[in-house]
């Protein structure tokens, strides 16, 4: 199948009948023995898994992948790792260039968690956040590596009616305003 940009697409399937496997297969997290993945017309089958996000692929889990100890801006700026070029002896030494960019990834964050409606969550702990903000904090993680398309594993997942018709706005804005 093909996914247009800006195109909202579903992957319906019983439990069990690989929606997941293929979300695990798309970002590279399980190998896989036949068939391939084009990204923006580019094969991917050979793309390590540390590489996936910087090609623009993004995503979020069936089940919910933070660090529940850490803040939620924090959460927001570990999604952010894709796009950072401070290597690692410079952000051992945190010399000014990587403060700077550290700043910079901080900035960002925030006018995600702005667009998101999750500003006034930036320096709550995201484990003691309700499910549905923590789905959103996710969101917003996967959406700090500036994806080309963004992969939503159940993200209604254990939502209300409310929290359902809220989710479908909000992923309706991303399309819109990201181009995602």
């Amino acid at each position: 199948f093909d996914v247009q940009r800006g195109q909202i697409c579903g992957l319906i399937g019983a439990n069990g009948a690989g929606k997941t496997t293929l979300f695990n297969c798309m970002s590279r997290l399980y190998a896989y023995q036949a068939g391939d993945i084009l990204l923006e017309g580019r094969s991917i089958t050979q793309e390590p898994t540390h590489r996936i996000a910087a090609l623009g692929l993004g995503r979020t889990f069936q089940n919910l992948a933070m660090f529940q100890r850490m803040t939620v801006t924090d959460n927001v700026m570990v999604g952010a790792h894709a796009r950072s070029s401070a290597g690692f002896v410079a952000s051992a030494l945190r010399l000014p260039s990587v403060r700077a960019e550290e700043q910079r990834l901080r900035e960002r964050a925030r006018q995600i968690l702005a667009d998101l409606a999750l500003a006034p969550y930036a320096e709550r702990l995201a484990g003691d956040l309700p499910f549905a903000i923590q789905k959103r904090v996710e969101l917003a993680r996967a959406l700090a590596a500036e994806p080309e398309m963004l992969l939503l594993d159940e993200p209604a997942a254990g939502l209300n009616h409310e929290e359902l018709q809220a989710l479908s706005g909000l992923i309706r804005d991303v399309r819109d305003r990201l181009r995602i």
